[in-house]
Parts: structure tokens; sequence; C-alpha cells
């Protein structure tokens, strides 16, 4: 059964992939023949003159030539020659051509054992051979050579599901939708067949009778009498399983296949030999009969001459070893029937090993979502597109707007020529008044040198009057003329002129101090000493000493804007 739709596919694979119109320089190298004979095929391909190829056709050229490597073992030059062609199909390849492509490329893969990429590639094929019937661009024939590529495409991904043990329903019914589409029964007969044995493996026998129905009642009608044959053992196979039908039912459709047509079938080129593995579907049928029925000498035998014949094992066929185990267990054979069950076991096993990456639906669903992104990728390049023209228009905009700019400017000009002469006399204006201002300056300067001399005569006289005070008329007249209140609140204000309005600052930040607070901190800061201090305050020594540390310790004390600037006057 698994040969059988390996050759399906392959057929399907001759119509789809590598085949071109009547006189094209490589119409005589195709998919097919590059897997069933990659020697020839290569030295076929080699040969040809690909200078006179169009880029088309050379690309075409370099997925059979990288086919026909993979299939022949070289894995490296294959992979190398498929990645040729993929680059042009995926630039510049109609979505048709892009979905051959894949299922070229999906085939090496698989070929070469990489499940995953192979699986990718498969459904990139489906997805894009769907794009391309959904447009109806194509002509007709394009377009049935596509609808068969479809086809072709779900048919193998069931039979990679199957093989691996996965639900394989939901492809095989997509290949029989597509044969119905084509309208080629032939296809949708091969599909059909290959949807019930899912059904069966699901354990849904009814749906599975159900399904092959169809094929059981054109059986008579089939050209390929051996799939004729095949269908009606199948078909027995699902009501053994299903119960419907009688052990005397059962015998009679199996009298009914016919044996001859089994054996001596065609299933390669090359001579037929009897012990084919696919030629055992009727054995493996003949034992779970005769098991159902309580003949197990013969459920034996046939089971035996179908393990005998076989020398790989997949998941479709470890079961075998079950039905063996089964049956040698009613035969009371507990020895014989553990030994199976050991190598049920130990089969199951390393398939699992060997297979437990290959996930496939998981697959799938990843790859279709992987077309998705590169959906988005292409609509986000037409969006920079748009974006490109509309830079442009804004440039253009941009232009227009400094033309009208500069335009306007010249206007500007004119009219700045015409304030000019008003600037001048501004100028002028500007001129006398700081000739006014100068004088006013110098002015000042004398007024400042004036009250400097003033205030150094005051320090003279309290200096004088500390040092040689005698005498009661000169200390009266000293006292009258170096300390009077006039004379100290000049002293102040000439402390506040020259310290940057140390003294206003003070008022306005300690506003609880006294008048002679403020007095003495001018004369601190207008730089008199403290015997000079006591004498114009008339206060000890002492006194003046500590209310310097007193006021000294506010200021530090205090949240002050100036309290280092104050601090520094007072130090």
């Amino acid at each position: 059964m698994k040969r059988l739709a390996i050759i399906f596919s392959g057929i399907c694979a001759l119509v789809a992939v590598g085949c071109s119109e009547p006189g094209e320089p490589h119409a005589s190298v195709d998919g097919f023949l590059a897997v069933e004979h990659p020697d020839s095929a290569r030295r076929l391909l080699l040969a040809m003159n690909t200078e006179r190829m169009s880029r088309n056709d050379r690309a075409r050229w370099s997925l059979v030539l990288g086919l026909a490597e993979v299939s022949s073992g070289d894995t490296l030059s294959g992979k190398q020659a498929l990645d040729r062609g993929m680059h042009y199909y995926d630039r510049h390849g109609s979505a048709d051509e892009r979905a051959a492509a894949w299922y070229t490329y999906a085939q090496a893969h698989v070929k070469t054992g990489n499940l995953e990429e192979g699986i990718r590639g498969y459904t990139q094929a489906a997805i894009l051979a769907e794009e391309a019937l959904a447009a109806r661009s194509s002509d007709d024939s394009l377009r049935r050579r596509t609808e068969t590529l479809l086809v072709a495409v779900y048919h193998t991904l069931g039979l990679l599901y199957f093989e691996q043990g996965y639900d394989a329903v939901e492809p095989f019914a997509k290949a029989v939708e597509a044969a119905r589409a084509n309208g080629n029964t032939e296809q949708e007969g091969y599909s059909r067949f290959m949807l019930a044995s899912s059904y069966c493996a699901n354990g849904d026998y009814e749906q599975a009778v159900k399904t092959l129905e169809p094929l059981v009642a054109a059986a008579d009608t089939i050209p390929f009498r051996y799939f004729a044959q095949q269908i009606r053992l199948q078909n027995l196979v699902f009501h053994t399983y299903l119960g419907d039908w009688t052990p005397e039912q059962l015998l009679a459709a199996r009298d009914s296949v016919d044996l001859d047509v089994i054996r001596k079938a065609p299933l390669s080129y090359g001579t037929a030999a009897s012990e084919d593995t696919g030629r055992s579907f009727y054995d493996v049928a003949s034992a779970i009969i005769f098991q159902r029925d309580g003949q197990l000498d013969s459920a034996r035998y046939y089971i035996e001459m179908s393990l005998d014949c076989r020398d790989t094992f997949h998941q479709g066929s470890v079961g075998l070893f079950n039905l063996a185990a089964g049956i040698y267990h009613d035969l009371s054979d507990e020895a014989r029937a553990y030994d199976y069950m050991q190598q049920y076991v130990a089969v199951k096993d390393s398939l699992f090993e060997a297979q437990r990456g290959a996930q496939v639906a998981e697959l799938e669903r990843r790859y279709r979502t992987a077309n998705e992104v590169a959906l988005r990728e292409a609509s986000l390049h037409y969006r920079m597109w748009i974006l490109g023209l509309a830079a442009v228009l804004v440039v253009m905009v941009a232009v227009w707007v400094v033309v009208s700019y500069r335009r306007k400017l010249r206007r500007r000009s004119e009219q700045l020529s015409e304030l000019l002469a008003l600037v001048d006399s501004y100028r002028e204006s500007h001129d006398s008044l700081t000739s006014r201002l100068d004088a006013s300056d110098a002015r000042e300067a004398a007024l400042k040198r004036l009250l400097e001399g003033r205030v150094a005569a005051v320090r003279d006289i309290a200096a004088t009057y500390y040092t040689f005070g005698e005498g009661e008329r000169l200390t009266a007249k000293m006292r009258d003329l170096a300390l009077s209140p006039a004379v100290l609140a000049d002293v102040v204000d000439m402390a506040d002129l020259y310290s940057d309005r140390a003294v206003t600052r003070l008022r306005e930040q300690f506003p609880d101090w006294t008048a002679r607070n403020y007095d003495f901190a001018a004369l601190v800061i207008a730089g008199f000493t403290p015997q000079e201090i006591c004498v114009m305050l008339g206060m000890s020594l002492n006194s003046v000493y500590s209310l310097k540390s007193k006021l000294k310790r506010r200021i530090a004390e205090s949240n002050a804007v100036d309290r280092e600037l104050l601090l520094g006057l007072f130090s």
C-alpha cells in the first residue's frame, strides 16, 4: 500500500514537476526520471547546453539536476543546484511555477531524510498552488497542471503523516477534493483509498467503510486490476475490524480476490517478484480474517509470510508484530507471543526515537505562519514604496516653499534698506545719550572719591581719639564731629554701597534685628576695627567682640539666601 502511494506520487510529480512544452531542451528529463533513474538523468542533464536556455528553463533544469544528484547520493551538490533554482523562482516565478519548484525542493529534502524541510516545501507548494488556482490568471493547460500538482502535494503530505503515525485524514481529504475539482477520477480513487486507510488507523472503521464504498462499487470497472484487488482487501479488513460481517461473509469476500492479479502485477520497473512487500497486503488481510474466524493455524501461516518478506518497518506496518503476538497468544504459544511483543516494542521505540522531532502538524502550522509573515513583509515593501513617493512629494513641496520664501526675502530686503536710515538716526541719538551717561558716571566717580575721603577722615578722628583722648573740649568736639548720627548714617550708606547692598540684604533677610545691630553690622562690613567700632557706638571692646560673634552665629544658623556671602563679610 505504501509503495502504491509512492508510485502515484511519482506519476503526479511526472506531470507537475519538471515537465515542459515539446521542443524545450530539457523535455527528455523530468522529476520522475530524476528520482527513479538518477544516474541516467544526471548524464542527460549535464549533456545539455544551458547557455541556449532561457533563465526560466535554466532554473527548472537546475531544480531537476539537484533532485537527480540528491537521489544519487550527492547531497551537497544537489542542495546547491536546488538553491540556485529556488533563488530564481522566489524572485521571478509565477505562483504556478513556484508551487512546482517547491514540490521538487521538498522531494529532494525528503530523499535526504530531512523530513522537516521536506514538509516545509510541500506546505509552501500547497499554499502557492491554492493561490494560483484562486487567482484564475493562468491558461487552461497550466491550470490543470497546477490542479494535478495540488493533488500530488496533499497526497504526499498525507503519506508522510501516515508513515509517521499522525492523523492523515485532513491532507487526504484535501487531496480527494482537489482531484474531484480536477476531474481526475483515477487520482481521486487513490486519494480516497488512502483517506479510508487513515480513518481505519484512527479507529473510525464505520467512516472508513463509507469512504471506501464508491471504490468498492466501481472495483470491477477499474482498469488497474491490482488496485481493484487492493480495494477489495481493504474493504474486507475494514469490515473485519468493524465486526458487521460474519466469518462466512469475510471468507466469501476473500475468495473473490484475484490472487493471480496481485502476484503478477508489475509494481516497479523490472521483473515482478512474488516476495515484493507490496503484495503482502493479501497475507495480512488473510491473517486477520482467519484469526477472527478461529482458524489460528492459517492465521499463523499468513502472518509469518507477511513478516518474512518485510525488511523495514514504519508506523503503518509495525502493528504486524502486535497481530502476530495476538495469534500466538490465542495458540497458547506464550513464548513466541512474548518474543513478537518484544520486537513490537523495540521497533516502536526505535521509530519514535528517530521521528520524535518530526511534529508534522505543528510544522505545517508554523510554515503557514511563515508564509503569512512573508505576505506581511511584501505589504511592508509596498508601504515603503508609498512612503518613498510621499517623500518625493514632500521634497517637491519643500522646494516650492524655499522658492517662495526667497521671493519673500527679496521683498524683505527692500524693506530693510528703507529701515537702515532710521537705524542710522537711532545710532546718532544713542551716541549722544552715551556721552551724557559718561558725564554722569564721571560725576558719580567724583562723589565716590569725596565720600571715601570723608570716611577716611572720620576713621582717623576715631583712631586719634582712642589713642590721645585727653581734654574735655577736644573730646566733646571730636565726638560731635565724628560720632554724630548723620556721620554714622553716611558710614552705613557707604558700607551698603561698596558691599553690593549687604546692609539692605541684612534688613530684608533679618527683619527682627534692632537698628543698633544693623549699624554695628554696617561698620563691620565697612572694615572698621573693634576698637574703632567701640568708639563709634560707645561700646566696650568686649561688647564689640560679643556682639560680633552673636550676629555671626545668627547668620550661620539661619536659612538666609545670602548666608555664605554675609558670613564672608563678617570674617
